[in-house]
This record gives C-alpha cells, structure tokens and sequence, in this order.
C-alpha cells in the first residue's frame, strides 16, 4: 500500500489526538470504544481472530518500519564509515511491564535492542489466561494461533519470572526456542518449548514480548502467505477446513479491496431498487451511442425507455 493510502486518514486521527490533549492511553480509550460500539464482536467475540492478536500485527508491522527508518538515519548520519550498515536486531525483546494499582502509572514497554529504552503511560488492562486457538491449537505448556500472514505464540511462565533477563529466546528462519531461569538456582535454565517451524519466518520482522508472571508472547512473521498445520514439526496437525480462514479486510491487496467494496455497494444499491455500477457504466455507454452518428435516436432527449423497447424489438441489431 502507498504512503498516501495509509496516510490518507490522518487529519482525521490528528483531530482526536489534539481532542484527547494529545495523550497516547486517551487516544487508544477512544479508538477501542469505537470498536467496542460499532463492531464489537469482530474485535472482542470468541469467535473470531484475537482482538489482541490483531493490535500485535499492527504493532509488530509499524515498531519494524520505525527500527528500519532509525538505522537508515543512523546510515545516513555516519556516511556508511568502514562500509558497515546498522541493521536492527533478529528478534526484538519487549518486556511489558504492569502494576496491579489502578491509580498508578506504571512503565508500558522496556525494549532491548542494544540500548535500554522505557516509555511511560497510564494503566492498561492485561489479558490474562491462554491464548485464543481457533486458528492454532492449545499444545499444554504454550499455544498458538495464525492468521495468513503471521502467527502468535504464548508461553505460560512461573509468577516468578518477572524480568526479560529472566527469559532466554533463540529464534530463527526455521525454528524457536524458549527458556527460562529457575528460581531454586540461578544459572540454571528450564526448557518451556524447542522446536523447528514447518515453514519458514521472517526473522528480521518476528519479535517477542514479556507481560511479567504471566506469559511469553512471540509475533512471527510468515515467509509467505498461507495456513500452517502445525507451529512444530512434533505436533499432531490441526484440520485446515476446521479454522477461520477468512482474511482480515485490512490485509487485503487494493484492488481486492475496491471490488470487494464495489460488491457491497451494488448489494445495497439492489436493496434500495438503485442502479448497480454495471448498470450504470452500461447506462454511460448507451447515453453515448444515443447521439453518435448513424443513432435512430440523435437529436432526442435520452430515455432508457425506449431503448429497452428498441432492443427487445431488433432495432439495435440494425445498421
């Protein structure tokens, strides 16, 4: 999708923001009380793709497009010295941070790429409890679930891990695992989940998150688009016609989009006894060949009328 696309509704985004004294947690309220209001099952029913998932993909989508756009001033700034391009990290480590206190403002996000970075911001709810496996399968000590770009993984994790130090994740193109540090001994690691991806990801745009005592979440990123069986080689495959396969609109390509539009549109122009787009591009055509040279009809006024008439009787068939 084009920049112009996608900033095609900032004006509109700016207000609310300026609306909202221009804090973050506000605009976000506003924006998932819409959702809540206009579409709530799409984004919080059971039965479809995470809520949650989906603010992890976009999140995941424009925190990659923000490290790109940082090394490449990084680049530009140092003038590519000794030839060497900063790169961001593989994998990404994000350790959420939350605070049982509601009136508090607790620490949001605390990165690790190389340097320490903590953003401030009121109190978020946290969803605890496993993840949503309509597209996945719950696997006993983690779960799964995918749409047909990318899939998300949760770790359940002992109370006491409550740190990012506290985490160890090797991931790569073809396989992951998953460790964390015991609590009787430190130095001392505990297995939690190993093994190789049936397909390929995208290590360079998958990351992996810390919500403290409760879980470990990993977003990865398909190396191409399609419905996986299996997160692991080991597992036993899930039923592909059982799952959701729907696509969200969003992830749709333009043109895709513009006719699926165009679809909907006819559909309520049928509704309304209106003209559907074919019925008025036909409509542009014939009010064309009404006054071309050699038209019975030249020099009249336009009615569709009589060309039905005139159809169903021949007289277009004529030269």
């Amino acid at each position: 999708m084009s920049s112009e696309c996608e900033a095609r509704h900032d004006p509109d985004l700016l207000g609310i923001l300026a609306a909202e004294d221009n804090s973050i947690p506000a605009f976000f309220n506003a924006v998932f009380g819409f959702l809540a209001r206009h579409c709530p099952e799409e984004i919080y029913g059971s039965t479809q793709i995470s809520g949650e998932h989906l603010v992890s993909q976009s999140y995941c989508k424009w925190r990659q497009q923000y490290l790109a756009n940082r090394a490449q001033e990084s680049v530009d700034a140092s003038h590519c010295e000794d030839g060497v391009v900063p790169v961001p990290p593989v994998a990404k480590e994000v350790v959420v941070e939350t605070d049982n206190e509601q009136e508090q403002k607790t620490p949001v996000v605390v990165e690790h790429d190389g340097t320490d970075i903590t953003t401030h911001g009121s109190n978020r709810p946290v969803c605890p409890g496993r993840l949503d496996t309509n597209n996945g399968a719950d696997c006993g000590n983690y779960s799964w679930t995918q749409t047909i770009e990318d899939l998300e993984v949760r770790i359940p994790v002992p109370s006491t891990i409550r740190k990012g130090r506290q985490v160890q994740v090797s991931l790569q193109s073809g396989s992951v695992g998953v460790s964390v540090e015991e609590a009787s001994s430190r130095g001392l690691w505990r297995n939690m989940m190993e093994g190789k991806f049936p397909h390929e990801v995208r290590g360079d745009e998958s990351m992996w998150s810390l919500v403290p005592g409760e879980h470990v979440s990993i977003h990865l990123e398909k190396s191409e688009e399609r419905w996986w069986d299996r997160l692991l080689v080991s597992e036993e495959p899930i039923d592909l016609k059982q799952i959701d396969a729907e696509r969200d609109f969003s992830t749709l390509p333009e043109e895709e989009r513009q006719r699926i539009r165009e679809l909907m549109w006819n559909r309520q122009q049928k509704e309304q006894g209106k003209s559907t787009s074919d019925q008025k591009r036909l409509e542009g055509v014939l009010r064309e060949a009404w006054n071309a040279e050699g038209s019975p009809f030249k020099g009249q006024m336009y009615d569709p009328s009589v060309l039905d008439l005139a159809a169903s009787g021949g007289i277009l068939g004529h030269t």
